[in-house]
């Protein structure tokens, strides 16, 4: 009888140090995908903010129309993006990223070096309006800019990808004179 005691507390003994064992490897894998989507929230947030505040400087110290390109995926302005009195030709556009079917958002001012401004986005997509707060093609109507981007991670979590998503209207000051 005290041989099959000592069997059993075994048996439960062992089965605690699972149970203990599993509690922490999901309490690791949800510090792990926590950590992934702040991670990812803080790129969005980065790209956001610069591509935010490039809008906003459009058309300063720009004598012409601000906007030489505006299309759904891709933007080249013309403004003071650096604040040295003269106007630059910021480009912002989507590049694919080797082996996915994620891009880049590459950035280049007075046609330097391409540089990334975020990368795993999903989705990037700008609409032009005008005044009336139609949607326009017409590069000398467009007086907002609404973003829609997402971006999502590498790496799968129970079978899904953590994503971050950022909208946002923008009204430049110099061309809502």
């Amino acid at each position: 009888m005290v041989f099959f005691d000592i069997i059993q507390s075994y048996i439960i003994k062992g089965v605690i140090i699972l149970v203990i064992l599993q509690s922490m490897l999901l309490l690791q894998n949800l510090l792990y995908q926590h950590t992934e989507k702040a991670v990812l929230e803080e790129e969005l947030s980065t790209a956001s903010f610069t591509f935010s505040s490039e809008m906003r400087q459009i058309g300063y110290n720009s004598s012409v129309t601000p906007f030489t390109i505006a299309e759904t995926s891709r933007v080249e302005i013309l403004g003071d993006v650096d604040n040295n009195g003269t106007a630059d030709v910021v480009r912002y556009y989507l590049a694919p990223m080797p082996s996915s079917t994620k891009f880049y958002l590459e950035r280049t001012v007075n046609g330097g070096a391409p540089i990334t401004a975020g990368r795993n986005f999903r989705k990037f997509y700008l609409t032009y309006y005008d005044s009336l707060g139609h949607t326009t093609s017409i590069l000398t109507k467009i007086k907002s800019i609404s973003i829609q981007a997402t971006m999502e991670n590498d790496k799968q979590f129970y079978g899904n990808y953590l994503t971050s998503s950022w909208q946002a209207q923008i009204f430049p000051p110099s061309i809502n004179k």
